[in-house]
């Protein structure tokens, strides 16, 4: 029905060669022709150059020394002129390829095989080494909001115009800046005071450990002690008692001897002599022996006492010296123990006092907020937040 209407409007017209180049667009028969031109200068390109046209492409890049020889600078491994031959090389082979192809394809076929399938594989060399011979003079690139967070985390230690000029750039609002920083300040607190902390907590750990070692060690050496005093104390307890039985032997044997004087007086004083009809002993002598008999009984009764009191003497001097052991035994644990308190305290009472000499939360947030409202005045929008 097309093509019917098409041969009929060009019958009216009277234009016979219009008829047949519509009904040979109709029919694609010029994209044919196109297509098969194109395919026949390829084919011409491919025979006449071969593929060396096409690695001489890539050669440039890989050793720009075939463009002009030039040593290669310290710090990057393609020297500038070497960039701009690289430039001009890729634009002759764009020529090249519009004057076998066709501009269109021509064009195409390198500039876009150079942008699409070329962009990665130059991206770390020449790419980069444009880039960084542009940066060393104009390198602009803003900061984000990493570089927000990390100067939150040293807030305490950062000038406010340095920052100021820092966030004034950064691509965000002003709140969402403030947001970044509130977060850094708070991982920065959580540094400072969570190592602190952590350092106090190990420290009375130890202490803790160390304390109850040393009152083991301490105790042991208490009992030591104690039980040599018990030891000592049932020697000295068995050398009083033999010394008691011996001066009570002693005295006892006195008085027993002595006793039987008196017996033997007595009887000699009540015994006659049938010879004088008077005693043995007369009156006299009797009172005279037991006289001596009784001083020497007084004399037995104080060596018993003088004993009594020697004994009583040497268990009090002993009983003071046990005593005088026992008070510089634990003496010495008390006065090692708050040896040993007053150093680990001095190490804690040091890092609590590093603890209240950091940068109060306070002052971090008005770091913050000034920081805050000098980007809302440059920015001329936010939210106060005062």
């Amino acid at each position: 029905m097309v093509s019917t209407n098409i041969v009929a409007s060009a019958l009216k017209s009277g234009k016979l060669p219009a008829i047949f180049e519509e009904i040979a667009d109709f029919l694609g028969v010029k994209d044919v022709t196109e297509a098969a031109s194109r395919y026949l200068r390829l084919q011409i390109l491919k025979n006449t150059v071969g593929e060396k046209w096409v690695r001489d492409i890539f050669s440039v890049f890989e050793n720009p020394d075939i463009l002009v020889s030039l040593p290669k600078p310290k710090a990057l491994p393609y020297h500038p002129k070497h960039i701009s031959e690289i430039f001009y090389a890729t634009l002759q082979k764009t020529v090249e390829s519009s004057a076998y192809l066709g501009e269109e394809i021509g064009s195409e076929c390198i500039s876009e095989m150079l942008s699409e399938g070329l962009s990665s594989a130059l991206e770390s060399n020449y790419n980069a080494a444009l880039q960084t011979i542009l940066n060393v003079w104009r390198g602009a690139l803003p900061p984000d909001l990493s570089v927000a967070q990390a100067l939150g985390m040293r807030i305490d230690t950062v000038e406010t115009k340095y920052a100021t000029s820092i966030l004034a750039p950064t691509s965000a609002l002003p709140y969402t800046i403030l947001e970044a920083l509130v977060q850094g300040a708070n991982n920065r607190i959580a540094q400072l005071y969570t190592n602190l902390d952590q350092s106090v907590i190990n420290t009375l750990t130890i202490k803790n450990t160390y304390l109850i070692s040393h009152l083991e060690a301490l105790g042991q050496y208490l009992q030591l002690i104690i039980n040599e005093l018990i030891f000592d104390s049932q020697y000295f307890v068995e050398r009083l008692e033999n010394y008691v039985n011996l001066a009570c032997g002693v005295i006892l044997e006195r008085l027993t001897a002595r006793l039987d004087d008196l017996e033997a007086l007595e009887v000699r004083h009540n015994t006659t002599d049938p010879s004088t009809g008077t005693s043995l002993i007369d009156d006299e002598t009797y009172e005279v022996m037991l006289m001596e008999i009784q001083a020497d009984v007084n004399g037995l009764s104080n060596t018993f006492n003088n004993v009594k009191t020697e004994v009583n003497n040497l268990i009090n001097d002993y009983f003071t010296v046990v005593d005088e052991i026992l008070d510089d035994a634990v003496t010495t644990v008390v006065e090692y123990m708050q040896l040993f308190e007053n150093t680990v305290n001095a190490i804690i009472n040091n890092e609590i006092n590093a603890i209240n000499n950091l940068m109060t939360i306070d002052d971090m947030k008005s770091k913050i907020k000034e920081l805050y409202e000098r980007i809302r005045a440059y920015r001329s929008c936010g939210f106060d937040y005062s």
